[in-house]
């Protein structure tokens, strides 16, 4: 085989590595020789490029920042310089270099020259970029993802300190979401979030920064604020723009938007306690009228601590057992004899023993564990109500309440109904208790499984007409036999007039629908003698009895079964119209 001498392995080097640009540099910086590969990737020929500076093969950016020079400083100093960045083509165009520049030495060790060794990784970086992209963006709805919006709210958060200015975090829940996905399926609840996404980008400023976190929530960065009160201007247009109808596919939907705000460095300083306290704000929205906003403030880091203290009281108080059932009668205004119990929840365990039901129940309903409640009270009822059958209380009925969230188990009917077989009870003893708002929260597929329930049997009753925002117009359409007159159409009569024409009204139109109608409330002889006069069919309220737990209750229903608890006298529909009150 021929040997090459030293001359000519320089030039086989040259000449073979077709695919990488080997340039070799004066001292001086300027280009001494260029190989094949370097003509294939600069566009340069031998001719073109031999003596130019090296500073031509880069952008006019780094040369403006003297790269090339700090490139040659750089190999002398530390024996090799690595270079990632664009360089410059013959034609103009830009391509990314992966490569690396050595000095060479003579023997005498004085420089003579440096070699620059490069290849086109555009594609490789292009790549590269795009992995990294998708690693930030939400691949669902093209906004950054919650590991983007982790590293800019550190950069955001740092870069408001040093500037001595105020960074707003706005964080949206979308409103009923969930019912449009469960409604018309995840397809829909996808494409729902696409063009949600797309309405809160064109809400915010440009340098506004958007994520979504997970689920439908999204949250706003806003750096630069000259006040809190730029975040409530924004959050107004937030809600406004996802208030308006979405149309998916051929599906028109409505849903709304919750937004808690907190401001850095006013609420926090520490980004995981700015998000925390913004999600704190988002709480008290929803808890309070949804489609809104509020500020963080103070008091609600101890709101956050009794929340806390109180879902570990909630989830003590089911292991243990701590929920109990209260009965109070229902009294007929005919014949002044019980016809039925309401059952009423209770709970016995030591932190929330003292908060009124209705906070524990919100609670439950919160932490998704209502149903797991329900059913097992609805369970100690019947229990109960087959005992005073077997006692002799044959006739009597039982009333239970039940909330929006459980009308949206379609398995509900055949839950009671299987509750009840257990028990030996016909469906016929069973009225289920919601309130108007409940009834209307549950939508079509609550009615529908109301309308179910009714068709075994069990009777259906709104409670608390006339606070919610439903009217007598509706009665006819809903799968409902009774209303319970609230009691603060009670509160002031017989005393006031007017009060009372309107309560009579109302029990004589659900008359004209063929609806029952319970007075609930009774405190007093002349409340009961007025709805008896105005021909209510049930009473219910202390003036028969509070709520009594299950052997309280069994002695009281056995020591009256028989009595009338009628007050007297009894006015008739008649005088109870024409009488002064």
């Amino acid at each position: 085989m021929e040997k090459l001498d030293k001359s000519g392995l320089l030039d086989a080097i040259l000449s073979s590595a077709a695919d990488y640009a080997i340039v070799v540099i004066s001292p001086e910086g300027d280009i001494a020789t260029w190989n094949a590969g370097a003509e294939k990737v600069f566009g340069y020929t031998s001719d073109e490029i031999i003596g130019q500076p090296l500073g031509i093969l880069f952008t006019t950016q780094d040369r403006a920042n003297r790269v090339p020079e700090k490139e040659l400083e750089g190999a002398r100093r530390d024996g090799r310089s690595m270079d990632y960045r664009w360089h410059l083509r013959k034609d103009g165009s830009c391509f990314w270099a992966d490569g690396v520049m050595t000095p060479m030495y003579g023997r005498d060790g004085s420089l003579s020259g440096y070699v620059k060794i490069l290849r086109d990784a555009t594609e490789k970086h292009e790549q590269e970029k795009e992995i990294l992209r998708l690693a930030r963006v939400d691949p669902l709805t093209g906004v950054a993802n919650r590991a983007e919006f982790d590293a800019r709210f550190v950069d955001m958060t740092a870069a408001a300190l040093r500037h001595s200015q105020m960074l707003i975090l706005q964080l949206i829940d979308l409103d009923h979401f969930k019912e449009v996905n469960d409604r018309f399926g995840h397809q829909t609840g996808d494409r729902l979030l696409q063009q949600a996404a797309q309405r809160i980008l064109a809400a915010v400023r440009e340098t506004d920064f958007v994520a979504r976190l997970g689920g439908d929530e999204f949250v706003v960065l806003q750096p630069d604020a000259g006040s809190p009160d730029v975040g409530g201007t924004v959050a107004d247009k937030l809600i406004r723009a996802l208030a308006a109808p979405f149309r998916v596919d051929s599906v028109q939907v409505r849903i709304g938007a919750s937004i808690g705000i907190s401001v850095y460095p006013q609420d926090a300083t520490d980004p995981d306690q700015l998000l925390r306290k913004a999600d704190l704000a988002l709480y008290r929205t929803k808890a309070q009228t949804r489609n809104g906003y509020h500020y963080f403030s103070k008091d609600m880091d101890e709101q956050a601590y009794r929340r806390s203290r109180n879902l570990a009281a909630l989830r003590r108080a089911i292991a243990d057992q701590q929920f109990s059932v209260h009965y109070q009668p229902k009294v007929m205004a005919s014949t002044g004899q019980v016809a039925a119990v309401e059952a009423l929840l209770r709970c016995n365990e030591r932190v929330l023993a003292d908060y009124p039901i209705e906070e524990v129940i919100e609670l439950a309903m919160e932490a998704g564990v209502m149903e797991q409640i329900s059913l097992s009270s609805l369970s100690q009822a019947c229990s109960q109500l087959r005992n005073w059958h077997d006692a002799g209380l044959p006739h009597l009925r039982l009333c239970v309440n039940l909330c929006a969230s459980e009308m949206a188990d379609p398995k509900l009917p055949a839950t009671i109904s299987s509750v009840l077989a257990r028990h030996g009870l016909a469906p016929g003893y069973l009225d289920v208790e919601l309130t108007e708002r409940e009834i209307f929260d549950s939508g079509e597929e609550g009615l529908a499984i109301l309308t179910a329930l009714r068709e075994t049997g069990v009777r259906v009753s709104i409670d608390d007409f006339g606070t919610g925002f439903s009217s007598l117009s509706y009665l006819n359409d809903l799968p409902v036999d009774t209303i319970k007159l609230d009691k603060s159409f009670l509160r002031n009569v017989p005393e006031n007039a007017q009060d009372g024409a309107v309560a009579g009204a109302i029990i004589d139109l659900a008359h004209g629908l063929n609806l029952t109608v319970v007075a609930e409330g009774i405190e007093t002889a002349e409340q009961a003698n007025f709805v008896i006069g105005e021909q209510c069919d049930l009473m219910q309220g202390f003036w028969f009895s509070k709520p009594l737990p299950a052997d309280e209750m069994t002695a009281w229903l056995l020591e009256r079964a028989n009595a009338n608890l009628l007050p007297a006298p009894v006015a008739s529909k008649a005088m109870s119209r024409n009488e002064p009150h």
